[in-house]
């Protein structure tokens, strides 16, 4: 799946086809981030795209999981921080591993432009889709980026994420590409989200060298399950000399 590189200059009904003949019926779902409300595109029968993945590994296919899909408690989290936080007006924002680009879209909402990068071909065929979906596309550029290998080739004032560490061997780079595409000013900083069952230690040991970090805690209760959660939010900004 990841080798699959879509055509995103396409009328929204032509991407939601190519959406369509992968994962089956899809529809909107309207998600609510503070005072701003995004119509977010959804696999409809997840359940049964994965038993079609799961078919596929056991005839020895390589398969990805489509975890960039799911919209999870922490974009929703960090959501809510964005649109409280106090971003210096016309900054320029970053949100890495976008997956739906539902923070991307929130910012732009709040008037930012943005750039949104996703190493999953088909997260910025969603991403785009719900661009077009909410009328942001003047506000939104899509990028596909690689943390392991890629430069954005320019700096930004604010890098925004969530549920970026998921793949060990990536901590250290992720925190090397934060730090080659963050502003380097006193003012520019990297808000991320993540559950607290992540750890990340290779992660925030690389930061430590270059960046300053404040971390703080929310609540939610899953609301399937009932359970109390948490998720940890972090503040790095660069240290000075």
């Amino acid at each position: 799946m990841a080798d699959t590189v879509h055509d995103l200059n396409q009328p929204i009904g032509a991407l939601i086809d190519i959406a369509v003949r992968e994962f089956g019926e899809v529809d909107f779902e309207t998600v609510t981030v503070g005072d701003v409300s995004l119509e977010v595109l959804q696999i409809k029968h997840m359940q049964k795209y994965l038993d079609k993945l799961m078919d596929k590994s056991r005839s020895g296919k390589q398969i990805t999981l489509p975890l960039w899909a799911k919209v999870w408690p922490s974009c929703l989290v960090l959501g809510y921080t964005l649109t409280r936080f106090p971003f210096a007006k016309g900054a320029s924002i970053l949100e890495v591993g976008a997956g739906c680009a539902v923070n991307g879209m929130v910012m732009a909402s709040l008037g930012y432009d943005v750039a949104v990068s996703d190493i999953e071909p088909f997260a910025l065929l969603f991403s785009k889709i719900n661009v077009l979906k909410n009328g942001l596309e003047d506000k939104v550029a899509l990028h596909r980026a690689d943390f392991t290998c890629d430069s954005m080739d320019c700096r930004f004032d604010y890098i925004i994420g969530c549920e970026v560490l998921y793949e060990e061997s990536a901590y250290e780079p992720v925190a090397d590409f934060m730090d080659e595409n963050l502003a380097e000013t006193s003012s520019a900083e990297i808000l991320l989200a993540m559950d607290q069952k992540r750890q990340g230690r290779k992660f925030f040991d690389r930061a430590s060298e270059k960046f300053m970090m404040m971390k703080s805690a929310a609540n939610y209760k899953d609301e399937k399950t009932g359970e109390e959660n948490v998720v940890n939010l972090f503040r790095l900004k660069r240290k000075q000399s």
